[in-house]
């Protein structure tokens, strides 16, 4: 038997160039300019014409694009629709770039002019999904059945919005692929308790194609408290079911507390988890209806309102550079960045409060202290949380394993 594979290259090339994602944009993308050249009446294979005349058809392309109700595309759908283009004639074996030669001049800056006209029809704006508020946030953890851990669907509710939380994972990348191995609950040497994520992934901007360095990803410590992000994680790994080793699973449609098992042999697909924050949204009535995409903008705006720099923040959001950070952090006046210093711990520990400013220190795994606030005069400190006992946690039916994490 051969050691070596039989795969056909030019197969093999093309099926792992890029994410599903990216497939399915350059599909649609392609699509468009085809239904341009049908309607246009062109008979031209972008796959077999020259340049010039590849340059001629997007300089027409640019300048008369709509979508199917004869309105102007979005400013971030239009980059997105040239930007595939492109890497489809890369990808077969077209060696030019249309945004950057200068063959292409006059064909972008029609580009240009058309970017331009969806800005003066209100459309230039490139959109991003908001942080959600924190009043939004205090009805989700105060909702009588939502995060409610004493019940499957709750306890799965929980651990579905602080794994993207916490992690800081994109809206529905790989999230119902997620296996229960992929997580390890662990201590520090001082024994607080924490979960990490001990495996990397294909995403958008991680294709395991250089030697980039890439950060370990996020840590969810303990708090102590009733709504502690690693109690809910270690219950929900006891209540889960041992015959499957995907993460998130469909909940029993009857169970009791005592049961060892609150969940099916049944994995939650990718439509259920792409409706995930919208289906929160209406149960807890929040303001307005929410995609998990929100869940990552608020862990990356809550950590830049609390003091963390940009280039701390994308080791677990994964984004390659910190500029890509800025579409996520907007402005706010000096009053709210400092009442919001301390939100992404509040917003889960349960000790929200209306309070213009708040003793904290926020500190990283390694006792390492990154900002002090000042309080008032008559305001409590936040109580140290109680942390759950190590030996509590090893009488579950999965055996917490515990190491000592290497240094920073």
């Amino acid at each position: 038997m051969s050691r070596f594979g039989q795969d056909d290259p030019t197969t093999f090339r093309k099926e792992n160039f890029k994410s599903k994602k990216t497939g399915q944009q350059t599909h649609f993308a392609v699509k468009v300019l085809s239904d341009f050249i049908v309607e246009r009446g062109m008979e031209i294979d972008i796959l077999e014409a020259t340049k010039d005349e590849i340059a001629n058809l997007l300089q027409d392309f640019y300048a008369n694009i709509r979508n199917k109700s004869q309105e102007y595309y979005k400013k971030n759908t239009l980059l997105a629709i040239r930007q595939s283009i492109n890497r489809y004639l890369k990808e077969n074996d077209r060696f030019f770039d249309i945004i950057t030669d200068p063959e292409f001049t006059r064909a972008n800056d029609n580009f240009t002019s058309l970017l331009r006209k969806t800005r003066e029809e209100g459309k230039g704006t490139v959109t991003h999904h908001e942080a959600i508020s924190l009043e939004d946030l205090r009805m989700l953890y105060e909702h009588p059945l939502v995060f409610n851990t004493s019940t499957p669907q709750g306890l799965l509710n929980k651990t579905i919005f602080e794994t993207i939380l916490y992690f800081c994972r994109r809206g529905q990348e790989n999230l119902s692929q997620l296996k229960v191995d992929e997580f390890k609950v662990d201590s520090d040497q001082k024994g607080q308790m924490y979960v990490r994520k001990l495996t990397t992934e294909l995403t958008k901007n991680h294709q395991g194609t250089t030697n980039e360095p890439e950060g370990s990803g996020g840590m969810m410590y303990a708090t102590g408290t009733d709504r502690c992000p690693v109690k809910s994680f270690v219950k929900y790994l006891k209540k889960h079911n041992n015959a499957s080793n995907r993460l998130f699973l469909h909940p029993k449609n009857s169970f009791s507390e005592q049961d060892d098992m609150w969940f099916r042999n049944e994995p939650i697909g990718q439509n259920t988890i792409k409706v995930f924050m919208k289906n929160l949204s209406k149960s807890a009535k929040l303001s307005r209806e929410y995609t998990n995409h929100c869940i990552r903008s608020t862990c990356i705006t809550l950590l830049d309102y609390s003091g963390f720099q940009s280039r701390h923040i994308k080791t677990i959001s994964g984004h390659r550079n910190e500029a890509s950070l800025s579409s996520y952090c907007y402005d706010t006046s000096d009053k709210q960045k400092k009442s919001m210093s301390d939100a992404l711990s509040k917003c889960t520990y349960g000790t929200l409060q209306q309070t213009e400013s708040r003793s904290v220190t926020i500190s990283l795994s390694q006792e390492k202290t990154v900002s002090t606030f000042t309080s008032d005069e008559n305001e409590q400190p936040i109580p140290l949380p109680v942390i759950e006992t190590v030996s509590a946690v090893r009488n579950s039916k999965r055996q917490v394993q515990m190491m000592v994490p290497l240094d920073v």
